[in-house]
């Protein structure tokens, strides 16, 4: 028989009588919510714009009272666009800080490998501007862990693919790509869609992520002469492309994915981005009323106008913490049930009027994209893909 002494006793009940007082703290302290975006490294231009998203859906929440009458408290994790990174982060942010869901991340590979974990242990996941399609294809259909509120990688392509044939007038197209899998399945998906509306592809070049020196690619287009050029990747890489593609006399009508819609891209690319096109979800200018409004607010706090990357952090963080709101909880198991079919009516910042967070069996919100086209420095927007 075990022994405890009287000093050992009175401890446990101690313990045990101020148990309930901890659990009443707990449930009035602030309710952690995860973040994960890459703050370093390739895509850190992308993260340090979602991230003000994710920060201003968070104040204004914090501004009306929280969720639940309780504080959030925005914890952040920098995968720095590494797979290993992304996993580790994700784990650390549910073992360690008990999240009930994860906004991240923004490479599509570190997703796919994070959202895995996540979906172990029954903590939704919602996209922090991953755009390839192999995440949310990886779901279980019916019962997705990944949710993504805007069109994946292949309605991205599709709708720049379309605008390129059918509203540019360009039918001779060369595509330049990066070997992630967005570049990769944007290539082919614009690949796709081009030759079915009448265009064709008359060159195909690919290079990794990063790299500095693109002249003998370019050089090499020169002289095939394509009416248009596709580019998929990374917004750095694009503005380099773009830029150096001016220094080697390449004219052409030049089109992004949807990386190259931020301020970043216009500066690194300078004059040379004149005329450029992309495929976007959301511009300050959006007919859009619910994203107007956002706009509206969202420019004095930051001084600067709200894009692309800040809306898709701003709607990923106020459909889960609306999702949280209505289950009356912070937990990961009934907000991604609530995810899954109770958000139809929720609006949402991007996408033509009325679009909301209305998700598919595989977890993906689809509308028409706008394409915008840059004119003296500035995205403006020229017709809804």
């Amino acid at each position: 028989m075990t022994h405890f002494s009287r000093r050992h006793m009175l401890s446990i009940l101690g313990a045990s009588v101020a148990a309930p007082a901890i659990v009443r703290a707990q449930d009035t302290g602030p309710i952690k919510i995860g973040g994960m975006l890459p703050l370093s490294g390739g895509a850190s231009i992308e993260g340090r714009q979602i991230i003000q998203g994710l920060q201003f859906a968070v104040e204004e929440w914090n501004a009306k009272g929280g969720v639940l009458g309780r504080k959030i408290e925005l914890v952040m994790e920098d995968d720095e666009s590494n797979s290993t990174k992304g996993v580790t982060a994700v784990r650390r942010l549910i073992e360690r800080d008990k999240v009930p869901f994860i906004i991240g991340t923004y490479a599509s590979a570190v997703a796919a490998a994070a959202s895995k974990v996540s979906a172990e242990y029954k903590v939704p996941m919602l996209s922090g501007g991953s755009t390839g399609a192999l995440v949310t294809d990886q779901n279980t259909p019916g019962d997705p862990w990944f949710f993504r509120s805007w069109p994946d990688s292949n309605g991205q392509g599709e709708d720049t693919a379309k605008a390129i044939v059918q509203l540019f007038k360009k039918t001779k197209v060369a595509i330049i790509h990066d070997n992630t899998n967005y570049g990769l399945t944007l290539a082919e998906q614009v690949t796709k869609v081009v030759t079915g509306v009448g265009g064709s592809i008359v060159s195909k070049d690919s290079y990794n992520a990063g790299e500095q020196d693109f002249s003998s690619m370019l050089t090499k287009l020169r002289t095939i002469r394509p009416e248009a050029v596709y580019i998929g990747g990374w917004a750095g890489d694009g503005a380099n492309i773009v830029r150096q593609a001016a220094e080697v006399g390449l004219r052409t009508q030049f089109v992004g994915s949807g990386s190259m819609i931020s301020d970043d891209f216009i500066k690194l690319a300078g004059p040379a981005c004149e005329g450029f096109a992309v495929a976007t979800l959301f511009e300050a200018s959006t007919p859009n009323p619910v994203g107007k409004a956002f706009a509206e607010r969202f420019r004095p706090r930051f001084n600067q106008d709200a894009n692309t990357f800040s809306s898709l952090g701003y709607d990923s963080t106020t459909i889960a913490l609306e999702a949280m709101r209505r289950v009356g909880k912070p937990d990961g198991l009934e907000i991604q049930k609530m995810l899954k079919s109770g958000m139809k009516d929720w609006q949402i910042v991007q996408g033509p009027a009325g679009t909301t967070a209305a998700f598919d069996a595989k977890g993906s919100v689809n509308f028409p994209m706008f394409i915008a086209v840059i004119r003296n420095g500035k995205r403006m927007l020229n017709a809804a893909g």
